[in-house]
């Protein structure tokens, strides 16, 4: 039993990472109750049926009859020159002009299908209308027109559509060309994936858009560290084969190994975020539960800038089955929804996971709200929302169900005392108020008497005045 158990954390372990390196993105579109753990999309094998990625130049013209493009190159890394593009069609904006250099350019991956690349377009436009003046967004998907202009036509949210929401460019690969030069040349499998090159032509970083402001903003404004990027990123590669190496110890449950192996490697290349972020996993595959808090405290802080490793941290934590950490999930998710001003679908599911997690429902009905109206259009986050909402009703009425039977007769009895009371009370404030009101009404008779006693009064000794003059005559 136990290494069918080692087998599966191993497993994990190496899903885990691979979607942590950057451009693979975690979705819970397709699970079945919306609490499942992230899978993976990958641009390269997407040709399946929920993956229409089919390509071709024109309707008419077969791909023999299409000129011959260059060779695409076999290796691209931060500090080369950029590939260039080849485009079979630009769908929303105008044609970008080679070669990618004087501005900086946004070369970002994505599909139709894919749940996260439709969750992060708002964000990309908001970015392309920030950085009009220095930055242009191209958007390539491998997918023929007529799928990309049924998506654009199609409802996102509320009453707008896609074409209402997206921002910047989009354009259709040639012949795949594109995906092999960027994508594939950078060992980069899934989307969404963006590559920013920078003024002079150089690809100056990869990786998920959702991490991609602040290295942007670097860019555009000169401060960029090149040769720290550089130096990251291939610290990134090299984890990738760690991963493999202690994916292997993990199946043989030598978690000690694995611990050494991670210690080597930092020994030799240095501490990283994602590093850590092994550790954590590493200990809480071997139950060394406080050494992973410890761990994962340190975790949280060292990434505190960037909302998409603080998700992951949270998520992971949330839903690892373990309760004694839910607390820091729940800052980590917080932390990242603020990163992204609270208006990151996925983010905001975390989150809602987290206080679901925490037993505080709801809160998390609050917050799984707010990621359906972020969502655009994801299905799980909507069946999630209804399954917490399913829960509280349920809870509700199994409450009253539950009440015993003197206890419901002893409320009942209550609340008809009270009804008495307060039928009583209004009772005598009407009794008041009629005396009152026959109290007025009799002074206001008293007072009509003596004005009509006084007018009398008054008009006899008139009548005498007037009199007086005759009686002395």
């Amino acid at each position: 039993m136990t290494q069918p158990k080692a087998f599966v954390w191993a497993f994990t372990f190496v899903s885990l990472f691979a979607v942590s390196s950057g451009c693979k993105e975690s979705s819970r579109e397709e699970a079945s109750d919306g609490l499942e753990p992230p899978v993976v999309y990958d641009s390269m094998t997407a040709d399946s049926n929920d993956a229409p990625a089919s390509v071709s130049g024109t309707s008419d013209d077969s791909e023999s009859d299409l000129p011959a493009l260059e060779t695409p190159p076999e290796k691209l890394t931060i500090g080369d020159k950029n590939p260039g593009l080849a485009i079979a069609k630009w769908v929303r904006g105008e044609p970008v002009e080679e070669p990618l250099r004087d501005r900086v350019h946004v070369v970002e991956f994505w599909a139709t299908w894919c749940g996260p690349c439709r969750a992060g377009m708002p964000h990309i436009s908001a970015l392309q209308s920030e950085l009009a003046e220095d930055v242009t967004f191209i958007g390539v998907t491998r997918e023929d027109e007529a799928t990309v202009e049924n998506f654009l036509v199609s409802n996102a949210t509320g009453d707008k559509t896609w074409d209402d929401i997206i921002g910047y460019r989009l354009a259709i690969d040639d012949r795949d060309w594109t995906n092999m030069a960027y994508m594939k040349a950078a060992g980069q499998g899934g989307i969404p994936c963006a590559f920013v090159v920078g003024r002079d032509g150089v690809v100056e970083w990869i990786g998920h858009p959702g991490s991609i402001d602040e290295p942007l903003k670097k860019i555009v404004d000169g401060t960029w560290d090149r040769e720290a990027a550089i130096a990251e990123y291939k610290q990134q590669e090299k984890l990738q084969q760690l991963t493999g190496e202690v994916g292997a110890l993990l199946r043989e449950q030598d978690f000690d190994g694995a611990l050494e192996r991670l210690n080597q490697f930092e020994k030799a290349e240095g501490s990283s975020k994602t590093l850590l972020n092994y550790r954590v996993r590493v200990l809480e595959i071997a139950g060394r539960t406080d050494e992973a808090a410890t761990a994962r405290e340190a975790l949280v802080e060292s990434a505190w800038e960037d909302a998409m490793l603080l998700n992951q941290i949270a998520w992971t934590t949330a839903t690892n089955g373990d309760p004694s950490d839910l607390e820091l999930a729940l800052k980590a998710a917080k932390r990242a929804s603020e990163l992204q001003q609270n208006e990151d679908g996925p983010i905001l599911d975390t989150l809602a996971r987290c206080y679901y997690e925490l037993g505080q429902l709801d809160e998390a009905i609050k917050y799984q709200r707010m990621a359906v109206e972020h969502a655009n259009g994801q299905r799980q986050i909507e069946a999630t929302l209804k399954g917490y909402l399913d829960e509280k009703a349920a809870a509700e009425t199994t409450d009253a169900d539950d009440k015993p039977e003197e206890v419901t007769a002893e409320e009942t009895k209550a609340e008809e005392t009270e009804a008495e009371e307060t039928k009583a009370e209004e009772t005598e404030a009407e009794e008041t108020e009629a005396e009152e009101t026959e109290a007025e009404e009799t002074e206001a008779e008293e007072t009509k008497a003596e004005e009509t006693k006084a007018e009398e009064t008054k008009a006899e000794e008139t009548e005498a005045e007037e009199a007086e003059p005759d009686v002395a005559e």
